[in-house]
């Protein structure tokens, strides 16, 4: 059965409620005051500081405001000598050596390390060998006493010859 009172009845013609109105929304007249802030001051604030104003719409700046030499017309530069001190032979010569004898120390250095890791490399292959080795056959050694019978039987025993020789001859 609807209200008769309530906001959203049939019967009332406006959003009214029994004690008065509804509650103002103050997010919608906030943007409505924001809106006629940047209709009525937004051109100004774009023209003096284009920064700003895009900041405030929530806006990346375009790039048309992004260059700093904008109307600025380039003049041509003047070209100013530069005396550059030109290196002798000599000092040509002792460079290029002094490199060679840094990339060969660097290298020696470099086939050390690699050397000593494929040295630990092949060690640590070998160990883990051997114990998987050592686990595998530890299952085949034990101690045993060679005095009792364990899971073999005698060729000389009376068994084994009541087994495999035959007793009578059929035919």
């Amino acid at each position: 059965m609807p209200k008769l009172n309530g906001a959203r009845s049939r019967r009332s013609k406006s959003r009214k409620r029994q004690f008065g109105e509804t509650k103002p929304n103050f997010g919608l007249e906030v943007r409505k005051e924001w809106e006629d802030f940047l209709r009525t001051e937004g051109p100004k604030i774009k023209e003096e500081n284009p920064k700003f104003y895009y900041h405030l719409i929530g806006r990346k700046l375009p790039k048309k405001y992004q260059d700093p030499f904008r109307g600025i017309k380039p003049t041509p530069a003047e070209i100013i000598p530069v005396k550059i001190k030109e290196k002798t032979e000599d000092e040509v010569k002792r460079e290029k050596e002094k490199n060679d004898q840094e990339k060969l120390i660097k290298k020696a250095k470099d086939d050390k390390f690699i050397n000593q890791q494929l040295v630990d490399m092949k060690e640590k292959q070998r160990k883990e060998y051997n114990r998987v080795t050592f686990e595998k056959e530890q299952s085949l050694v034990f101690w045993c006493d060679a005095y009792t019978q364990g899971n073999y039987r005698s060729i000389h025993s009376e068994e084994y010859k009541s087994k495999t020789e035959k007793k009578y001859e059929y035919y």
